[in-house]
């Protein structure tokens, strides 16, 4: 174990056994199960020679940097990421210490929520510090499995089972529209187009929401070039596996948005067309009722010498005069080659 990875606790006044902002800490060893922290415990657990240490915080709290700046000995460089200023996809390393933004989908109690959020964190192989403002779901999934009996080996083998968790239940998401859209192209099949159009939306506002920051997290992880990080080998393999893991996810994506766009552009297809129909037979309808309609206009003129007025029958008389000019209307379009199929 190398000095940079070793993070100590800096000291503090002993009387503060309080820790602002944080909401969880976590204590791990080797053959044992992980354990959760006491703020006072915190100092001991980091001074220890062996095993790991997670910190998570709610950086909605203000005092939460303070106290991390105050008791991690991070780099300047993670503790600015650490602040949650900033929320564009990062990752950089310094003196043995991974730091940056992840994506992550926010938890809510009552749905599965698309929303993306930030994780901003801090790693080594000894310590995972991080930070949020909105309760994510990959995290608050790990938290739970560390009270179920996962043993992660190092800090970055937990950080590893966030992002990879963040990955799982971003892929589930998208094999549930991926169903949609079967269903969706089951639909067009059927010529049952016109309920179609707001589940391709939710499905393309799912995609487009999740590419951008999995293709900027998986850019940065692909990269790169981590040859000269001062970092153990297990670290260096784990951010291998996060950057094959985050490429293919990112193609999923993909996949997943372009289908939507060619179905919806397909169904906008089908009701142009139903539409076009609709419009064709109104057309030909009008169209055959302009010969009646003239013949019934022509007897509707309040003028002298109106034939058939004195006429016994005449009222039949026109009528069939009127048919008799829509049957002729008809008979001269289908000879001039009309399709009147609607």
């Amino acid at each position: 174990m190398n000095d940079a990875s070793h993070m100590t606790l800096l000291a503090w006044d002993d009387s503060r056994h309080h820790a602002p902002g944080l909401v969880w800490a976590y204590r791990g060893t080797a053959g044992g199960p992980p354990e959760p922290l006491l703020p006072k415990d915190i100092k001991a657990a980091l001074a220890a020679p062996d095993g790991w240490v997670w910190l998570h915080v709610d950086l909605i709290d203000q005092r939460a940097h303070a106290w991390i700046n105050h008791a991690c000995a991070l780099p300047h460089s993670a503790h600015a990421i650490l602040e949650g200023h900033e929320d564009s996809m990062a990752l950089a390393h310094e003196s043995g210490v991974v730091h940056g933004i992840a994506a992550d989908l926010h938890s809510e109690m009552a749905r599965r929520s698309t929303t993306i959020g930030r994780l901003h964190f801090a790693v080594t192989d000894r310590l995972l510090v991080t930070g949020r403002r909105h309760s994510l779901a990959a995290v608050e999934e790990v938290h739970k499995a560390l009270s179920e009996g996962f043993q992660p080996a190092t800090a970055f083998e937990l950080f590893g089972a966030i992002v990879l968790g963040f990955c799982k239940n971003a892929s589930e998401r998208l094999n549930a529209a991926t169903k949609q859209l079967d269903e969706v192209e089951d639909h067009l099949v059927a010529e049952r187009p016109a309920d179609e159009r707001r589940r391709i939306k939710d499905v393309r506002r799912l995609a487009v929401s999740l590419h951008r920051p999995i293709s900027a997290q998986a850019a940065l992880f692909q990269g790169e070039d981590r040859s000269g990080w001062e970092l153990s080998a297990g670290a260096h393999e784990m951010l291998g596996r996060l950057a094959a893991r985050l490429e293919r996810l990112d193609r999923e994506v993909v996949m997943v948005n372009d289908r939507a766009r060619l179905l919806q552009e397909e169904v906008a297809a089908e009701l142009a067309d139903e539409s076009n129909r609709s419009l064709k037979a109104l057309a030909v309808m009008s169209a055959l009722l302009l010969p009646g309609t003239l013949i019934v206009g022509i007897f509707g003129m309040n003028t002298a010498e109106l034939p058939l007025t004195h006429t016994h029958g005449g009222f039949i008389l026109a009528l069939l005069l009127a048919a008799g000019a829509t049957g002729l209307f008809y008979w001269l379009l289908l000879r001039a080659g009309a399709n009147l199929r609607f």
